[in-house]
């Protein structure tokens, strides 16, 4: 009896090798703290789906990396897990934001959007030396600090101090400022945390030295901002300098807008204190969504409270291309939408999809059949696939539809690109369909 085999035969040639595609809905949290603050313990990132997930590893729900992913997930909808980055704390090994961010990515590149908790430091500065029979009294978060005496001078007193600092407050780092020579200034860290509260008081002595506290993250931010701008990735920071709203030039708004990065969105928000983490509550919300098909401007988020600006206010913040989340007519909603140069995210985000489907469309072609043939034909081939997915940016809102695809003839491409099997001279032009902000109506009416 003959088979059906014998009499046709079949051999299918299974096209379905896959490849990494990157995604833009999973938004990270990187963050300081030591690998046993989870169970189990993990090295660079772990992804959470739910809040409950958290909560079973190990966080708490006075954690901030805890309460900033309940923003994002907060969101209606909302993407469906968050990454927690870490970057190691310096009693485990000294490591900038830089290195932590590159290593994070060199195991793990999906995430696209991401936050940081930056490690806010507190700058002590003593207006003149100590004195015999000076006391200095301190306190770091609420933590009384024992009292430090004048000892022989004004290096060994500070040095003094930083002792007792560090052994009084846990994970507490404090150093001299190496730029001063006066060693008049002291820099206090927390290994695990912020600090958000320091008070200096000197007594006794024909002379007591006033102290002055500043704190700051704008160092961490600009080094981040400067990470990301060289990645295909944007940086979301929630700030509360109350310089922003205003002529000022020095804030961190103005500081990003004039290196012009095109990959950092700065949000203002007043009360930041109160876990207001406005990027956290934005990213959640526009995550979901396809990027192009919605713009980032007059969105509405649970878990965020709204803020007042004046209209001159309101044309500082937004003349530096800062984010704000202010009510209208009722309604509490974000304006404008744009990174620190003045691009819109959604083009940017727009744009960075585009790229990405571009390349791993043609690469999964490359790999998945026996070979693009260097004909006209194939040349067909390729310039089909670069419409295939530019007609996908048209159907998801980032360009429109009359965009123009040109490829070059074979016989006109240099024996040298033949040569070396590539093709050369794939072009597109498309426009961006961008979106509607503000509308002018002009109108008559008469009797």
């Amino acid at each position: 009896m003959s088979e059906l085999r014998d009499i046709v035969k079949i051999s299918i040639d299974r096209q379905t090798q896959a490849i990494s595609i990157a995604g833009f809905g999973t938004p990270a949290i990187i963050s300081e703290f030591p690998a046993s603050k989870t169970s189990p313990a993990f090295d660079r990132y772990a992804y959470y789906g739910q809040l409950s997930e958290m909560t079973d590893a190990g966080w708490s729900s006075t954690d901030k990396e805890y309460i900033r992913a309940q923003k994002i997930f907060s969101q209606n909808p909302r993407p469906n897990r968050v990454m927690i980055g870490r970057k190691k704390p310096d009693s485990e090994a000294v490591e900038t934001w830089t290195e932590a961010l590159t290593a994070i990515q060199g195991v793990n590149r999906d995430w696209y959007g991401f936050t940081i908790k930056p490690t806010q430091s507190a700058k002590v500065v003593f207006d003149s030396d100590f004195v015999v029979s000076n006391n200095i009294d301190m306190t770091v978060n609420g933590i009384t600090v024992t009292t430090v005496p004048f000892n022989s001078n004004q290096l060994t007193t500070m040095n003094d101090l930083i002792t007792q600092i560090e052994a009084d407050v846990t994970d507490a780092v404090a150093a001299l400022d190496p730029t001063d020579t006066n060693n008049r200034t002291l820099i206090i860290q927390l290994e695990s945390g912020s600090i958000t509260a320091v008070t200096a008081v000197v007594t006794g002595g024909a002379t007591q030295p006033v102290a002055t506290i500043t704190y700051t993250t704008d160092d961490d931010v600009l080094e981040v901002a400067a990470w990301t701008e060289t990645e295909k990735k944007i940086f979301f920071h929630t700030s509360d300098d109350i310089d922003i709203p205003t002529s000022s030039t020095t804030d961190i708004a103005s500081q990003l807008a004039a290196l012009n990065y095109d990959r950092t969105a700065v949000q203002y928000h007043p009360n930041l204190s109160n876990d207001q983490y406005f990027s956290e509550a934005w990213i959640g919300d526009c995550f979901p969504r396809d990027p192009g098909s919605q713009t980032w401007c007059y969105k509405n988020f649970a878990g965020i409270t709204s803020y007042n600006l004046t209209s001159g206010e309101r044309a500082f913040a937004l003349d530096k291309s800062a984010n704000i989340y202010t009510e209208t007519a009722g309604v509490d909603i974000t304006e404008v939408g744009k990174v620190a140069s003045g691009e819109y995210i959604d083009i940017i985000r727009g744009i960075d999809w585009l790229e990405a489907r571009l390349a791993e469309n043609i690469f999964s072609e490359l790999i998945n059949v026996p070979k693009i043939p260097y004909t006209d034909e194939g040349v067909a081939i390729i310039e089909g696939l670069v419409k295939e997915v530019l007609d996908r940016a048209v159907v998801q809102g980032i360009i429109t539809a009359d965009y123009v695809v040109t490829v070059p003839l074979v016989a006109d491409i240099p024996d040298a690109d033949k040569l070396a099997r590539n093709l050369p001279d794939v072009k597109f032009t498309a426009t961006l369909q961008g979106a509607i902000h503000t509308v002018e109506i002009e109108g008559v009416v008469s009797v």
